[in-house]
């Protein structure tokens, strides 16, 4: 089922497109017309541009605009304030729109408001646009592009989202936005590991992991990555934490993928996120950590097998992060959050 609030599944006509709009979501509700920055206005009239932003090409209901921007706080003139709210934007978008004139840009649709805007207007359409074409790439046998657009279009997140404005709607999708950021930090992530970035990625997966301890997902990441590095006492010890956090906070025990990579990291399997019949089929694997250093963290003795290098282990290019405070800081990465 589709996301009504994606930017992407929303097809506008092009000749209400102009191109000297653009629109920022995924940090400060921010907007450009031929390059200078308007003023937005108040809170609220940016709140109302949120929300058509997230429903481009859609018509809005009035009333709908209201409850998700006041929610249950008393409002009595909220029908005359959005009116107000539009009516400033408009002359925002289309200073030289003739008054009385029906908007191109935000035009009303019945009782409805119809923000027209194409998905490359707006970082977030971009974003979804970005997160699509690598996905591609991956699927292409492409995963070196694939890496590098995920990690292009994740150092444009400045984040949070919807900063400078709330209401119950703009909650919900501040939260879902952040989920969806987080995945795709998951995703190149992944990627970063299968192309040897193993190294790079611990002291970032250690942020990550700290900074949502139930997220199993990075716990399995960092786990792989520290493994990869023959470090497999580290790998176990990150696995005991995940444990710990998941059963004394949420009464939990660790799902399958957890604790598949636990046992393959025990067995000393080559690829710790390999299905059982996937390592059967394998006849030769591409990559282990160094027996001797295995052995030389763990007492145990070195096996009797040759050393195997990783594939694709090129450096990773690690562009410095925005300044911004709380747990949205990079630490000097693309890849926290």
């Amino acid at each position: 089922m589709t996301d009504p609030l994606s930017p992407s599944n929303a097809h506008p006509s092009s000749a209400t497109h102009p191109a000297d709009l653009s629109f920022e979501l995924l940090g400060e509700v921010r907007g450009w017309r031929d390059g200078v920055e308007l003023p937005l206005g108040a809170p609220r009239q940016r709140a109302l541009l949120a929300v058509l932003l997230l429903r481009s090409g859609s018509p809005v209901g009035r009333d709908h605009l209201i409850d998700g921007i006041w929610g249950d706080t008393t409002v009595l003139d909220g029908a005359n304030l959005v009116q107000a709210y539009v009516s400033k934007l408009r002359k925002l978008f289309e200073p030289d729109r003739a008054p009385r004139t029906a908007g191109g840009v935000l035009a009303r649709v019945g009782g409805s408001y119809r923000l027209s805007l194409a998905p490359q207007q707006c970082d977030l359409g971009r974003f979804e646009q970005s997160v699509a074409d690598a996905r591609a790439l991956r699927t292409a046998g492409q995963p070196d592009a694939a890496e590098r657009t995920l990690a292009a279009a994740l150092s444009c997140w400045p984040g949070p989202a919807l900063t400078g404005v709330s209401g119950p709607l703009l909650d919900v999708e501040r939260t879902r936005l952040a989920e969806l950021r987080l995945a795709v930090v998951e995703e190149h992530a992944e990627l970063a590991l299968e192309l040897g970035g193993h190294a790079r990625l611990v002291p970032h997966l250690h942020v990550l992991t700290a900074e949502h301890p139930y997220r199993e997902r990075l716990w399995a990441l960092l786990m792989a990555a520290l493994y990869r590095g023959s470090r497999q006492a580290d790998a176990l010890a990150a696995y005991q934490r995940a444990r710990h956090a998941l059963k004394e906070n949420l009464g939990l025990l660790p799902g399958p993928e957890l604790r598949g990579v636990e046992e393959a990291i025990l067995a000393r399997r080559p690829d710790p996120f390999a299905r059982a019949a996937d390592r059967d089929r394998a006849a030769a694997p591409a990559w282990a950590p160094d027996p001797a250093d295995v052995a030389a963290g763990s007492g145990a003795p070195v096996p009797d097998r040759p050393r195997l290098t990783l594939v694709g282990g090129g450096p990773l290019a690690v562009p410095p992060a925005p300044a911004a405070p709380g747990p949205w800081s990079t630490r000097a990465t693309r890849l926290a959050r």
